[in-house]
Formats: C-alpha cells, sequence, structure tokens
C-alpha cells in the first residue's frame, strides 16, 4: 500500500497510541554518506511552536542517530504497525555503527518527494521533519528523582525541534 498525504495531527494522534500499546516509534536519520539509520524512541512531542506545526524528539549524544542529526539536520518519524514489535526491540538495543538495522529488519528505505531523509515503506504512517531548533536537557533543571531513574550517566539528551513538512499514512 503507498502512503496517501494527510494531515500530520493524524499521525501525531497514532503515534501516541502507538507509543502507549507498543511502547516505541521509528526515528530514521541519515547522513552525509547517504545511509539511513534507524532507532526506537520512546519520547515524542508535537504541537505548534512559533506559528508551526512540530515535532521533538531526544536523542543522547552517545547514540549513532546524534551524530546523523548533526550532520543532516532532517528526521523522519515512523510508525509501526503492530507485528514490529520484534523491530522496535531491536532497534532499541543494536547501535547503527555497527549493524545495518534497515537490513537487519527488513525495512525499505523509501523516498519522499523533495525531502532528504526517507521513511520505512513497511510503517504505517510518518511524519518527515526539518531541525529548527536544538538544545540540550539542563541537568540542574530536574528533579532528583527524574536524573536518578533517566540519567544515571549523566547522557544527557539534545533535543530537537523539528518543523513537520511532510506526513503520510496507509
Amino acid at each position: 500500500m503507498i502512503f496517501q498525504e494527510c494531515d500530520w495531527q493524524e499521525v501525531a494522534a497514532e503515534g501516541m497510541v502507538t507509543l502507549r500499546t507498543m511502547g516505541g516509534l521509528f526515528l530514521v536519520t541519515q547522513g552525509k554518506g547517504g545511509y539511513p539509520n534507524v532507532m526506537t524512541i520512546g519520547w515524542l512531542t508535537t504541537g505548534i511552536v512559533w506559528g508551526r506545526p512540530v515535532a521533538v524528539v531526544l536523542v543522547r549524544p552517545s547514540r549513532y542517530s546524534h551524530t546523523l542529526l548533526e550532520e543532516t539536520p532532517y528526521f523522519s518519524v515512523n510508525v509501526p504497525v503492530e507485528t514490529m514489535q520484534r523491530e522496535l526491540d531491536l532497534c532499541g538495543r543494536c547501535s547503527g555503527r555497527d549493524t545495518d538495522k534497515f537490513t537487519q529488519c527488513g525495512f525499505t528505505s523509501l523516498s519522499i518527494e523533495g525531502m532528504p531523509i526517507p521513511v520505512i515503506q513497511e510503517c504505517r504512517a510518518f511524519l518527515v521533519c526539518e531541525v529548527i531548533q536544538k538544545t540540550r536537557v539542563e541537568p540542574t533543571a530536574f528533579s532528583s528523582p527524574v536524573l536518578a531513574e533517566f540519567y544515571p550517566q549523566d547522557d544527557f539528551h539534545s533535543v530537537y525541534f523539528g518543523v513537520i513538512k511532510r506526513a503520510g499514512r496507509k
């Protein structure tokens, strides 16, 4: 089935349900070398920021996806189908530095017209975003329980605000 353009809010709503039921979405990045990488993300925020539709993702600097986002400031958020739990688990535990996760998962990289970042053809919906702002999580702004639970190694996320350029679903 081919993706159809749709309102970004439809994909955001599907993404929130999928996060709750499956525990993750796929984030696709691609560096200057032109090879896509995919990682599992467990956090996503969407809304209107600076008068634009925006998706916000968090990526730790230790992740290969962080390196690729710094090279090419675009990303896609892909909503998996219900049968992709194994792929979510694999993409959350293996690094793209060492593993071609697209091949390991049997994913097809699909180009979206006019966008420099692909989406995963086997997924049911996507958002393609261009980074318009990035910042770092500020450790001094947290309460102690959050720091202890999510940042025991002080690997504080970078926060990427991506203006939503395209949205599609099957």
